[in-house]
């Protein structure tokens, strides 16, 4: 595995495809963009996903969370870590890689504007990747933000 394999799994070519499946285009008219077969596309497709897959798990494997439930088409994975006893998320999103969440109790007492920023950008930008619409996101925490977009992806999390 190169050293950027565990962040970034996927090839070029799997990468493209994946976000324009992730986008809700279909396979033939990936297939028409790209100027290649739907066979091409769909064999692509599965490579992309059982590498996403892989990955989502070694990343839970490596962060000694349990896995709860793993969905490789929408790139997550739900799981807990018993000794911090919190619910985590994995995500990939193919601008940033894999990213490991944790749940915080108090997510409003983390203060560190930039940091706050950066995973209101990342948590829009995943959105956006998934065809999630959500509105009035300007003055929203990223803690209500992520609540929004992991609960869509996992409907489990409502509950």
């Amino acid at each position: 595995m190169t050293p950027n394999a565990l962040t970034m799994p996927l090839s070029q070519q799997q990468k493209t495809i994946w976000e324009l499946l992730s986008q809700g285009l279909s396979v033939s008219s990936i297939a028409d963009k790209l100027k290649t077969t739907r066979q091409y596309v769909n064999q692509t497709r599965l490579t992309a996903e059982a590498k996403i897959s892989k990955t989502l798990i070694e990343v839970a494997q490596v962060n000694d969370i349990q896995i709860t439930k793993l969905n490789a088409k929408q790139a997550i994975l739900l799981g807990y870590h018993p000794a911090l006893d919190r619910k985590t998320i994995i995500t990939y999103s193919s601008k940033y890689g894999m990213k490991v969440w944790f749940w915080a109790e108090h997510p409003e007492q983390v203060t560190n504007q930039e940091f706050l920023k950066q995973t209101q950008n990342y948590l829009l930008d995943m959105a956006k990747e998934r065809g999630i619409e959500i509105e009035d996101t300007k003055n929203m925490h990223p803690a209500k933000l992520a609540d929004i977009v992991f609960s869509k992806l996992i409907p489990e999390l409502k509950a």
